[in-house]
C-alpha cells in the first residue's frame, strides 16, 4: 500500500502525535487530500527547538521514522481571523503568517511500531505494508 508522506523536523512531528498541533503550516499548497504519513526528520534539533520541546515536556524526539498515520482533511489559506482563532500550542507549533497555508490534519493514528526510513522534500510516496 502507497500513502502520502510528508518530513518534518522535531519537535513538530511529536506534537502531532501528542495532539498539540492539529495543522501543518506550510508556505504552499495541496490539493491532495487522504491518509499521510508524518515522518520525523533526521535532521538535529535546533536550540530553539529543543526550548520549544521543553515548554510543552516532549522528552522522547525520534528522529528518521514514521511516526504516525492521519488524514490531511484540508488546506486552508490563513488570513488574520483563522490564526486569532488558534490556540497558543498551534501557534508555537506553526509558522502562522497571513498568505501561508494550514493544513489540517485529522484521525491521528500514532504507529506502535513506528518504521525508520529516510525522508524527502515536499509531499512523497512511502510504500507501507
Amino acid at each position: 500500500m502507497s500513502v502520502k508522506a510528508l518530513t518534518l523536523w522535531q519537535p513538530y512531528a511529536t506534537a502531532i502525535a501528542l495532539g498539540l498541533k492539529r495543522y501543518e503550516t506550510r508556505s504552499w499548497a495541496t490539493k491532495y487530500r487522504g491518509k499521510l504519513a508524518i515522518h520525523a526528520s533526521l535532521k538535529p534539533l535546533t536550540i530553539s527547538s529543543k526550548e520549544l520541546a521543553t515548554k510543552y515536556g516532549i522528552l522522547e524526539l525520534p528522529l528518521g521514522q514514521v511516526l504516525l498515520i492521519c488524514d490531511l482533511e484540508d488546506c486552508i489559506l490563513m488570513t488574520p481571523e483563522f490564526i486569532n482563532s488558534q490556540p497558543q500550542t498551534e501557534k508555537d507549533f506553526g509558522d502562522w503568517c497571513v498568505g501561508r497555508y494550514a493544513w489540517k490534519l485529522s484521525n491521528i493514528q500514532v504507529l506502535t511500531q513506528p518504521l525508520s526510513i529516510s525522508g524527502h522534500q515536499g509531499l512523497w510516496n512511502l510504500e507501507m505494508d
